[in-house]
């Protein structure tokens, strides 16, 4: 079946927190939302967006290929738990984020670079700087101040945020483009999301297995 663009469907509640779900459809797939879409656990209940949002920290988004589309898209690792499982799992990611953030040396933000891509940029531009990888805990922004390595060193400013994976070359129009603050969807990634940074920095160097820290 169908649905049209703008018409909502009901879920039910959330299996964790009894918030009820209603989504809007975009021709049978669920349009991306802010809070996160609502996905279908191992034992079929649903958990709503923003309880996955609280279990990512310990069960990291990822991007995996699908077969149908050719192409690279978000997977919810929550999804793999039985609500018996998350509902257990719940109230113990307040010290599972404390946990990381003695782990990280208590930055207000920590992100794990995976992939490197870099692009020239224009005459006597700098180059494009396209940084793939999770953040592990807090929030990064468009425009965040940042630097490489848990004790400080190389600093820069994040140009905007970035769809991982993305087909999409990097640009000055794109970034003008993905600035936009009314796009939210890459306004801010937050703890266990996979996003990708792209900074505009000729003397920026880094490598997968370095980290991205904001104070």
């Amino acid at each position: 079946m169908a649905y049209k663009i703008g018409e909502t469907r009901d879920l039910g509640s959330c299996t964790a927190c009894g918030n009820v779900i209603v989504i809007e459809t975009d021709n049978g797939i669920f349009r991306p939302q802010r809070c996160g879409n609502p996905v279908k656990l191992r034992d079929e209940k649903w958990l709503c967006g923003s309880c996955i949002r609280k279990l990512r920290i310990r069960y990291p988004q990822e991007y995996r290929t699908d077969p149908a589309q050719h192409r690279m898209q978000p997977f919810e690792r929550v999804s793999e738990l039985s609500s018996e499982e998350a509902i257990r799992e719940l109230p113990q990611m307040h010290a599972c984020l404390e946990d990381l953030r003695e782990k990280y040396g208590f930055h207000q933000a920590v992100f794990a670079v995976e992939q490197v891509d870099v692009k020239k940029g224009g005459f006597l531009k700098p180059p494009f700087i396209t940084v793939t990888g999770h953040v592990i805990y807090g929030t990064f922004y468009s425009l965040d101040d940042v630097a490489v390595g848990l004790n400080g060193g190389q600093t820069a400013r994040i140009s905007c945020l970035f769809e991982p994976h993305s087909g999409k070359p990097a640009s000055d129009q794109e970034i003008s483009r993905m600035r936009n603050p009314l796009l939210i969807d890459y306004a801010w990634a937050e703890g266990g999301e996979e996003t990708a940074f792209i900074f505009q920095d000729k003397n920026l160097k880094l490598n997968p297995g370095d980290y991205i820290v904001k104070d």
